[in-house]
């Protein structure tokens, strides 16, 4: 009988996991890499931007560049964990486009460093 029931009790845990896979074909929504392509996303589209945090315009948020243009990004101060950038630090921002009553803003969730170009 214990074993019955140790038994139920481990097919009832693996069977109430949640699935960590995500859909990734045709229709899933991609990154976007550039900032000038964030002006024109979709709300809740990923963003992945590779480029200089140039300038801070106070009350978390920044002013980015790329290759591309600039956009404004929102990054919350408990992201920066003792991590330093200037304009010539390369990072790596990871978020989402935040479609706002106030127009598009750029949530960003994860900050990477990616080189020091002193």
């Amino acid at each position: 009988m214990a074993k019955k029931l140790t038994g139920t009790l481990i097919l009832s845990c693996v069977l109430t996991l949640p699935a960590f896979a995500a859909y990734n074909g045709p229709g899933a929504d991609k990154p976007v890499n550039r900032a000038a392509d964030t002006l024109n996303a979709k709300d809740d589209t990923p963003v992945e931007l590779t480029g200089h945090l140039i300038k801070s315009l106070g009350d978390e948020k920044y002013l980015f560049r790329d290759n591309s243009g600039e956009v404004e990004v929102e990054i919350d101060n408990a992201l920066w964990r003792d991590i330093e950038v200037n304009s010539n630090t390369t990072v790596t921002l990871k978020g989402e486009v935040d479609d706002e009553w106030s127009g598009i803003e750029i949530e960003i969730d994860e900050i990477d460093l990616m080189g020091d170009t002193h």
